[in-house]
């Protein structure tokens, strides 16, 4: 576990308290290897290495669901970024084709059609803004 006192106190100093707690197990299983503990001894330090062991395994295990959380915020915030980004031209490309679909139609069935594409855009952008909401 540690090479030497120093590398055990600088972990120690760091907050890694889940190495502190697989030395304490070491150190409770070499105790364990002598011949002249009680059965009622040798029952209380297995207690004690299991709790140290599963503590460090808490340790552990937390550590790696702050770094998949961090991993996913970053990731969201690379995507969000390329979105904000990308939105405003999206929004002239939408409005270049209803001018031109306006064009092609005659005007009744044009002014009808870039009424229900307005609307279905307008729809679309609110729900994009409350998807952005709820993602922040």
């Amino acid at each position: 576990m540690y090479g030497n006192v120093y590398d055990r106190e600088r972990a120690r100093a760091l907050g890694d308290v889940a190495g502190e707690y697989k030395y304490q197990a070491d150190v409770l299983k070499e105790r364990l290897k002598s011949k002249d503990l009680t059965p009622n001894e040798r029952a209380n330090l297995i207690a004690a290495e299991r709790e140290l062991i599963r503590q460090a395994q808490k340790i552990a295990l937390k550590r790696a669901v702050n770094k998949g959380a961090e991993r996913i915020e970053s990731e969201l915030d690379d995507e969000m970024d390329r979105v904000r980004r990308r939105y405003p031209e999206m929004l002239e490309d939408l409005h270049s084709l209803q001018v031109q679909i306006k064009d092609a139609f005659d005007s009744v069935t044009g002014d009808a059609v870039q009424k229900w594409l307005q609307s279905t855009r307008t729809e679309n952008i609110r729900r994009s803004q409350e998807d952005l909401k709820d993602a922040w």
